[in-house]
């Protein structure tokens, strides 16, 4: 390949099964022996691709193929190596820390879960366990607003506090019962007030059907009150750091 390459990942072997098929613009991948890697790469558009859903989705598809068939280092979306030659130099001054990466995935995938409250179930939990908010919240609903202004912020803190003390409780069951099945977990951000949990896992392929079991028996004992978005396997972002210069990249695609 001559010109700028559009880096997807690193792996130490190239991926069996499945062809890579086609990346980022179009543009055929393929994987390319560089100073003892293997690099997963096409040729990089002229212009740079808006990071937009569509164009995202692409790169970590052509990742999600690759990792399933072989460990691959995930490249964030955006790194453009600037031709064949630096990329393999980069690799090899980076040679150490690239296998040290790659010794933390090994023979691993990852997996995905969020979990969250069904609407309204957690609020009538909170008031059926504590008959008083029920009763402050009752007599509240039948006077005027102006009237009872500090007393609704009051109990919108109280209710806050008991959601915030559910949470915890609830995450730390969730972890208990599946961080001992992993390798590796990262607690990520919960993205609204229902969530419970978001969290990854970094599950040794030979233990993923336990990991499955074990998430499908949470489900079937707490669905009818709680929302299981289970994903993956996928690319391991979460537990995979690399930088952009490693790979002739600017440093600002990092």
């Amino acid at each position: 390949m001559s010109g700028g390459l559009w880096l997807y990942g690193i792996g130490m072997a190239a991926p069996g099964g499945a062809p890579l098929g086609d990346g980022v613009a179009g543009a055929a991948v393929e994987a390319m022996d560089a100073a003892g890697f293997v690099a997963l790469v096409s040729q990089a558009p002229a212009e740079r691709p808006a990071p937009t859903r569509r164009h995202m989705l692409t790169h970590t598809a052509v990742l999600e193929r690759a990792t399933a068939a072989a460990d691959v280092l995930p490249v964030r979306f955006g790194t453009v190596a600037p031709c064949a030659v630096t990329l393999a130099r980069c690799l090899a001054v980076n040679a150490m820390k690239l296998r040290d990466a790659m010794a933390g995935i090994s023979d691993s995938v990852e997996l995905g879960l969020r979990v969250s409250w069904r609407e309204g179930v957690i609020f009538e939990e909170i008031l059926a366990a504590e008959p008083s908010l029920r009763a402050l919240r009752d007599r509240l609903a039948t006077r005027p607003m102006q009237e009872t202004y500090q007393d609704r912020i009051a109990l919108g803190r109280r209710v806050e506090a008991a959601l915030a003390q559910r949470r915890a409780q609830e995450a730390a069951a969730l972890d208990a019962a599946l961080a001992p099945l992993a390798a590796q977990m990262v607690a990520l951000r919960e993205v609204d007030e229902a969530m419970i949990a978001n969290r990854a896992f970094l599950v040794r392929r030979c233990d993923e059907q336990r990991f499955d079991a074990a998430v499908a028996a949470l489900e079937a004992r707490q669905g009818a009150r709680l929302l299981f978005r289970y994903v993956g396997p996928v690319p391991p972002f979460n537990f995979v750091s690399l930088r952009a210069e490693w790979f002739g990249a600017p440093a600002q695609a990092a």
